[in-house]
């Protein structure tokens, strides 16, 4: 059955996804629009870029990212 025929007390709620609070190397890299490579190359110790270890994982944080291309852009006269 059409669930948009049905009374809105009667239908499911749509599932909203939960936000991603921490990124992997390949989904930072794509928001970037670098290679995993080139982030690699950004991150620390050899760059500026701070990733988050839990274990073996290297995670970034949405905010982190942000932090460093703002700190990036104020560094270009």
């Amino acid at each position: 059955m059409n669930s948009t025929l049905l009374p809105a007390a009667l239908r499911r709620p749509e599932k909203t996804e939960t936000p991603r609070l921490l990124l992997s190397r390949d989904e930072a890299a794509s928001a970037l629009g670098v290679s995993v490579r080139m982030l690699d190359l950004l991150t620390e110790p050899a760059g500026t870029l701070k990733p988050i270890r839990i274990g073996r994982r290297v995670l970034f944080s949405p905010a982190e990212l942000q932090r460093w291309i703002d700190a990036e852009t104020k560094a270009i006269p």
